[in-house]
């Protein structure tokens, strides 16, 4: 691509340069590309995930495509799936259809793209920093580098010729960083900038940026007009000129689950009544309440599905049933005097934890920065010492950790100073 381009001509090239990526690693492990009703997936084993990348599915087919994989999963499973898309995803509800066979919600990957002749270069480095063009060093052995696993080394070179470059980072002959490029070619040809990995140790001293500038100036000399990532550190990448070209979707199967509880033609046809509030064809087929409570495949319940989409007519429906609206579900509904109202007739609704890693109301309030939930929760006597599985930290660990300071505050006010076991930040 060597004419200037729309921001949603640069969307679609970054999806075609993931989808080259998916398939190099794909065909690197030993790996290919298998495709059912027009959906392309990438299968490398058991032991690798697998990627679907960027579906374009027409709506009257979609279905059928999408059973096609979960049934090709469960014939042979990957060690887990993924699957990307540009937003508006096509179609428009692949999410819910995703969710209701079993895949899980994810980030969102933010595009950034640069126009190499406006790539800003007045940066100072390290002066011992060394950056070299190798795609041959193996650097899985480095400790702690960041996505070493999935460097653009010998492998990946040798199974897109041509295609990759990687320059590494070293201080005192040691390597600390890395960064990769996967060029494609074509009407929407552009450099992909990947893995971008500092050592812990020598971070915050610019290597990221200067292992980008270098990938970026040398796509630059051999004719590319642009380059293109999904990025985490958007102040470094601005810094460089990158620019933002909105955000996509994500989203996780996790094998485990799928294989435990595959989804049904029925269980998937209630879930995508629900996630579309068709609340006449949920009348009409009247489930079971402990129907209603049975979680899904990826683990959400139906309220947790509805409320996801926004459906208040699902909703309703659900609690006319006898579903329970959990305090955090109404919040995120913007029913705050309901969710205030939930604690005020069970207190004890203050200490339910949500979410694989059981993180409390308070833990969330601090993760959002939501200062008027962390009022509620705290004056109806939360819990403070709970701690999260993932983390094993209180939400005052949290707020410490992701620099909440005014929640932090407000625990440590609550708890009556540091020597409380409620405020013993831990993590």
């Amino acid at each position: 691509m060597q004419t200037t381009a729309s921001i949603s001509r640069l969307q679609r090239a970054a999806a075609e340069n993931h989808k080259a990526l998916f398939r190099t690693q794909a065909i690197s492990d030993g790996g290919e590309e298998r495709s059912h009703q027009g959906l392309v997936w990438t299968y490398s084993g058991p032991h690798q995930p697998s990627q679907v990348g960027f579906p374009l599915l027409a709506p009257d087919k979609a279905d059928e495509a999408l059973d096609g994989l979960i049934a090709a999963y469960l014939k042979e499973p990957p060690s887990g799936a993924g699957c990307w898309s540009l937003d508006p995803s096509y179609p428009v509800d692949l999410g819910l259809r995703l969710l209701s066979r079993g895949f899980q919600p994810g980030w969102r990957p933010h595009w950034m793209g640069l126009d190499l002749q406006e790539l800003k270069a007045d940066h100072v480095f390290p002066p011992a920093l060394e950056l070299v063009l190798d795609n041959e060093t193996d650097v899985v052995t480095t400790p702690d580098l960041p996505y070493a696993d999935q460097s653009f080394g010998a492998t990946i070179h040798q199974a897109a010729v041509g295609l990759t470059i990687r320059y590494l980072a070293r201080m005192d002959g040691k390597v600390v960083g890395h960064c990769g490029i996967l060029f494609t070619q074509g009407d929407f040809g552009v450099a992909g900038v990947y893995h971008v990995g500092v050592v812990p140790s020598h971070r915050k001293k610019g290597i990221g940026k200067a292992l980008v500038s270098a990938c970026c100036a040398q796509a630059r000399s051999l004719g590319y007009r642009y380059a293109l990532l999904n990025g985490t550190g958007d102040r470094m990448y601005s810094q460089l000129g990158f620019a933002s070209l909105g955000k996509g979707f994500t989203w996780w199967l996790k094998m485990p689950r799928l294989l435990a509880d595959p989804p049904t033609r029925e269980r998937i046809a209630l879930a995508e009544a629900v996630g579309r509030s068709h609340v006449f064809f949920l009348e009409a087929i009247n489930p079971d309440l402990s129907e209603l409570l049975r979680p899904l495949t990826n683990g959400m319940t139906l309220m947790q599905l509805a409320v996801h989409y926004g459906r208040v007519a699902s909703v309703n429906y659900l609690m006319k049933r006898g579903v329970p609206l959990p305090v955090l579900f109404a919040w995120d509904l913007g029913w705050k005097e309901k969710a205030s109202a939930l604690l005020k007739a069970d207190p004890g609704l203050v200490n339910d934890v949500y979410g694989d890693a059981h993180i409390t109301l308070l833990h969330i309030a601090v993760e959002r920065r939501d200062k008027e939930l962390a009022r509620l929760v705290l004056d109806a006597g939360v819990d403070l010492s709970i701690r999260d599985t993932a983390f094993h930290s209180t939400a005052l660990g949290w707020a410490d950790h992701l620099g909440s300071l005014e929640i932090g505050a407000m625990i440590r006010a609550i708890a009556g100073g540091a020597g409380n076991e409620g405020a013993d930040a831990g993590g």
